[in-house]
């Protein structure tokens, strides 16, 4: 107990006294507001935009150097993977169809999880509660990881060293797989024919009831999309990364990251953006990850890294 005690007030949230705990709530708070804004104006964070926010934050409180030193590369890694997966389509490799369909047609007998969903709660005249949620756990995808990122930040160094080391490897996993197996979604396998009865895009028909679109300042609009970035789900991928992080910090957060990741993970399939296997494969993805970075002995790693540095003359 003594020492668990010791550990928590030398940690960097204990060693704050109380206005500066405050200052970063209300930063914190000033982050996830800026989000939930930016989401209901169907422009929810990309990674520069949030390093601007956050840069904004972090000089506010004083830490704008380490802040700089410890986000630009993470950032930088993240716009690249987005740079490189928007040029898979030029490489004109096959799009897979198929599998995934009939992965999910063996284990519900026939039918796609995403048919069956659509069937019991979509009724596209009237929009319901979940409809919205549903597209704003979709959404969530660069929010609440980079939140949760920069809470990391501000409390325990380490874990955020780790997480988004987690992040970024997720990312390049995720790219090495769109690489060698690009996949289309429910909702392109469908427009192209595949899938009888046809899946709705319901996320389309969900942002036309959102509020007007904000066109902020982001590098993505020098990127292009890729729509066969199905196999694996990384939002489903990044919700139960972030969930197990986490619970590795304080187990309390289990049922929200419990009901966070699930609920994403039902997105997903309903809206007809991800099959049942995407969302397997991008849970797998994510704890293979997970166990890499969390066991990893990483001042190891780090200490050979500064050895191997060339010393200056």
């Amino acid at each position: 107990m003594e020492k668990s005690e010791t550990a928590r007030k030398d940690s960097y949230w204990g060693r704050k006294k109380g206005f500066h705990k405050f200052v970063l709530v209300a930063s914190l708070f000033f982050l996830v507001v800026v989000g939930i804004f930016l989401s209901a104006h169907q422009a929810p964070y990309a990674p520069d935009q949030f390093f601007i926010v956050a840069f904004v934050v972090a000089i506010v409180i004083g830490e704008a150097k380490d802040f700089l030193r410890d986000w630009t590369p993470p950032i930088l890694l993240i716009l690249a993977y987005e740079y490189l997966r928007s040029l898979i389509p030029t490489l004109r490799i096959p799009t897979h169809f198929f599998p995934m369909i009939r992965f999910d047609q063996f284990f519900f007998g026939g039918r796609l999880p995403t048919q069956i969903l659509q069937n019991l709660f979509f009724n596209p005249a009237h929009l319901q509660w979940y409809d919205y949620l549903s597209s704003i756990l979709y959404s969530s995808f660069f929010v609440v990881p980079l939140v949760i990122a920069f809470l990391f930040w501000l409390t325990d160094r380490p874990a955020f060293e780790r997480y988004v080391i987690g992040m970024v490897g997720l990312f390049y996993m995720g790219y090495l797989t769109y690489l060698f197996f690009p996949a289309a979604p429910p909702w392109l396998a469908s427009q192209s024919g595949f899938i009888h009865p046809a899946i709705v895009h319901v996320s389309d028909i969900i942002s036309a009831h959102f509020y007007s679109f904000i066109a902020l300042p982001t590098v993505y609009r020098y990127f292009a999309s890729n729509p066969v970035a199905a196999v694996p789900s990384l939002h489903a991928a990044y919700a139960v990364l972030t969930g197990l992080f986490l619970c590795r910090k304080d187990r309390r957060w289990f049922v929200p990251a419990f009901l966070y990741g699930a609920g994403v993970c039902i997105a997903v399939i309903y809206l007809g953006e991800h099959y049942f296997f995407d969302v397997v494969l991008g849970i797998l993805y994510a704890v293979v990850v997970y166990e890499i970075v969390a066991r990893w002995n990483w001042d190891a790693v780090k200490k050979k890294l500064r050895m191997a540095r060339p010393r200056a003359w």
